[in-house]
């Protein structure tokens, strides 16, 4: 009997143990007291890497998990059968939370998703898990696509993860390439070599070719000719003979009498100056001394010519003399 109550002891240590562990986790992990807010989404590409648990970013900064992954089918069965095989019941349907305290007491998520909050699935370098990214895309890009449905929590559109993306580029580039005829490429190619290669041997590029070498060889002639370095050396002789040389010194010469001649121009000037205003002084004197000589000039030339007038209606005038004055009558 008493090892029984020490097993049923134990046993109720252990579960008891075991519910304070979990309840410890949920505590640290704050899930307990935070739930978060729930979000769900829809892929058309799969999810590979992506389990419950895989945390949700924004911008690299956790700010929440995956809850539940699973099959739209399964999850939004449509009303007929026949629709299961669309491709929008095909989709993949990924939920999860997120902490409003990491997101802000602002956040309005309708909102962001009208600016092009979007979602996608992110690997986690080389391990091969994956996460779910929140980022802003273009919304004119990847429009809000509507389901027929009704959704139980709020749906953050989804856009093609970058992986999706190239894969959807090479697919195209390969099936734009599948409508290439090859064949009559290669076969327009060949032809054009061809061309080219008789325009090189025959047509015009040969005779312009063979212009163009003439021209050059009528060149290296006219060059050969002229004999430049011959030349060169005629020309460096020159500068460098005695002509060349007497005659740069007597431009130094010449440049240093200018010079002296410039240095020696302001008092030349200065002298001209004075010399012109000692000319003006003595003019002007000369003017004043001659003024009364030429007054007296003048009185005379009037005296000589009325002298003359007489002479000429009395000319004895100059022997008798002048008339005696008349006697008045008493």
């Amino acid at each position: 009997m008493e090892p029984r109550r020490a097993a049923l002891r134990t046993g109720l240590f252990a579960l008891a143990a075991v519910i304070a562990l979990i309840g410890l986790i949920f505590l640290l992990s704050g899930n307990a007291f935070r739930p978060g807010i729930p979000y769900e989404t829809y892929f058309t590409e799969s999810v590979q890497g992506l389990d419950v648990g895989s945390p949700v970013k924004f911008r690299g900064v956790t700010i929440g998990k995956v809850t539940d992954i699973g099959l739209v089918a399964a999850e939004y069965p449509p009303e007929q059968k026949v629709e299961t095989l669309s491709p929008v019941y095909q989709q993949v349907i990924v939920r999860f939370r997120v902490d409003p305290h990491k997101l802000g007491e602002h956040a309005n998520i309708q909102q962001a998703i009208a600016h092009g909050l979007r979602v996608q699935v992110a690997p986690q370098g080389i391990t091969g898990l994956a996460y779910l990214e929140l980022s802003f895309v273009k919304p004119a890009d990847h429009p809000i696509a509507s389901v027929p449905w009704t959704p139980r929590s709020t749906v953050i559109p989804s856009v093609p993860s970058t992986l999706t993306q190239v894969q959807d580029a090479v697919q195209g580039f390969l099936a734009n390439a599948r409508k290439i005829n090859f064949n009559k490429t290669i076969k327009a190619f060949n032809r054009l070599i061809q061309s080219l290669g008789s325009e090189m041997t025959t047509g015009t590029a040969h005779e312009a070719l063979v212009r163009v070498n003439h021209l050059l060889g009528t060149l290296q002639t006219q060059v050969d000719q002229a004999d430049l370095p011959a030349t060169t050396r005629a020309v460096r002789d020159a500068a460098n003979g005695p002509n060349t040389r007497a005659l740069l010194a007597s431009l130094a010469q010449s440049s240093a009498a200018l010079a002296k001649a410039s240095a020696a121009m302001p008092k030349l000037l200065a002298e001209t100056n004075a010399t012109v205003q000692n000319a003006n002084a003595t003019t002007a004197n000369l003017d004043r001394q001659m003024q009364p000589i030429l007054q007296n000039l003048s009185i005379a030339s009037r005296n000589l010519a009325e002298l003359s007038e007489q002479l000429k209606q009395n000319p004895a005038t100059i022997l008798r003399g002048a008339p005696p004055p008349r006697m008045t009558p008493r």
